[in-house]
């Protein structure tokens, strides 16, 4: 079992500009519509696409993750569809995955 308590983690940081963050995630709020599937993992979120869907899919979650150290985020294909898994092992993560992916909005 991991503890976190005795980790030490360094700030949560994006690379990003202001205009540059707020540019992103609309391309994430518009890419939400077309989720299949959401599945809530222990320190993250693993959605569902269609295939048709998964270069927008890898495009869009590599550029989070060259911003965005502190996440995990892997894509994988499969016959019919592509799955992101966005993870973190820093605490003060799950807000910022919940929003990437829309979790709490309305």
């Amino acid at each position: 079992m991991l503890n976190l308590m005795s980790r030490t983690f360094e700030p949560l940081f994006c690379s990003l500009r202001i205009d540059d963050a707020a540019a992103q995630a609309m391309e994430w709020a518009d890419l939400r519509r077309d989720t299949v599937t959401t599945e809530r993992l222990a320190t993250g979120v693993a959605l569902t696409f269609d295939i048709e869907m998964a270069d927008k899919v890898e495009d869009l979650a590599a550029r989070e993750a060259e911003c965005c150290g502190f996440l995990s985020i892997t894509t994988t294909r499969t016959d019919g569809a592509v799955l992101l898994e966005i993870t973190s092992s820093h605490p003060d993560a799950k807000p910022v995955i919940d929003a990437i992916v829309g979790i709490g909005a309305s």
